[in-house]
């Protein structure tokens, strides 16, 4: 009977140096590799995490590869997702997210405070195999990035198309046409690569619920967490609210 491979255990140290080779990469690459770590966990709903990266990017620099947020960004973030109440709240947040203490929130730091996960869980070996789970879902991902790609082309082209067209004049009736033709594309024909990338999700999530022995365990897991970020949510309403009411006596 083989023995059972010991798990390497990493230093703080270590942990910060893997973390920040992750924090150097682009927020796509931060977003594949939290998907990576944390597969069965996001069975068949990794495109909640891709969605969030390209929220997260909309407050990024404009220009070359953007991989966090500077402190007054990841305030405004933070805040229009409602994940915070006060300034002294949005200062504490950031403080816990901004886990290597640059003053800027990473993509994966806002995944790991969100989600609740830790940086051993980031780097944790795996207790089985699960390369055929990753291929699907990485599959996945790249077919959503290019369709995600493909639909920002198209929305672009339309507001150039727009703008054009406002001018009026030859060259304002051309972008007219064109822009026209475009709306009236055949729906299905457009919509094509998105139909095909929800095929690839279910497809993942297939492959995840028929290949991992553990994913009843995880499910299990995920349910109780659920559960208890459900009531810690609450219980957050609660005191808001109460503050809330106080603060109205004073006004």
């Amino acid at each position: 009977m083989s023995e059972k491979k010991e798990k390497k255990v990493y230093t703080r140290e270590e942990l910060m140096e893997k973390f920040a080779e992750v924090t150097a990469t682009s927020i796509n690459d931060q977003a594949t590799y939290f998907l990576r770590a944390f597969v069965t966990e996001f069975s068949g709903n990794f495109e909640e995490v891709l969605d969030l990266a390209e929220e997260f990017k909309k407050y990024a620099p404009a220009s070359g590869v953007v991989r966090e947020l500077e402190e007054d960004q990841a305030h405004l973030f933070l805040e229009r997702r409602g994940e915070t109440l006060t300034v002294k709240e949005l200062r504490d947040e950031l403080k816990e997210i901004d886990l290597d203490s640059n003053n800027k929130v990473c993509f994966i730091e806002f995944c790991l405070f969100k989600y609740k996960f830790t940086l051993e869980q980031l780097f944790a070996e795996k207790d089985h195999k699960i390369e055929h789970l990753l291929k699907k879902l990485e599959e996945a991902i790249a077919l959503y990035q290019a369709t995600l790609k493909e639909k920002q082309a198209r929305e672009a082209k339309m507001k150039e198309l727009e703008a054009l067209a406002e001018k009026g004049g030859v060259k304002g009736m051309r972008a007219k046409v064109e822009l026209e033709a475009m709306k009236n594309e055949d729906q299905l024909e457009r919509n094509k690569k998105e139909i095909q990338a929800g095929a690839k999700q279910r497809a993942a999530q297939k492959a995840v619920d028929s290949g991992d022995p553990y994913l009843e365990e995880q499910k299990r897991l995920e349910e109780e967490k659920k559960k208890k970020e459900a009531e810690e949510e609450r219980k957050r309403q609660e005191s808001r609210k109460r503050l809330k009411e106080k603060a109205s006596l004073w006004n």
